[in-house]
């Protein structure tokens, strides 16, 4: 039987990676910088949490399923991409949400 190379902790490391956005993001927030969309404090930190693990949730899975092993770098630059394509995809439907 073939054995294939997984990635250690996928998960971990995809999650790492919300966590420092979500810093970054909460930073951003009490500077002043924010998603046009965000609108009061208690929902803005929500969203953003929602914001930054969808991601890594994504990020996470797709390394984890991977029949090659995904190094750091990759991991990083795939989390940054999803992360882009969700945050504008939050902002395009902000209309719809009210």
């Amino acid at each position: 039987m073939i054995e294939i190379e997984r990635t250690q902790s996928p998960y971990t490391k995809a999650l790492a990676c919300s966590v420092v956005a979500f810093a970054l993001a909460i930073g951003a927030f009490f500077l002043g910088y924010t998603l046009p969309s965000l609108k009061t404090g208690v929902e803005a930190i929500s969203q953003l949490l929602a914001l930054v693990l969808i991601p890594g949730l994504i990020v996470g899975l797709l390394a984890k399923k991977s029949t090659r092993a995904w190094p750091l770098w990759l991991i990083i630059c795939a989390f940054i991409v999803i992360l882009i394509v969700v945050a504008v995809a939050h902002e395009l439907t902000a209309p719809m949400r009210g």
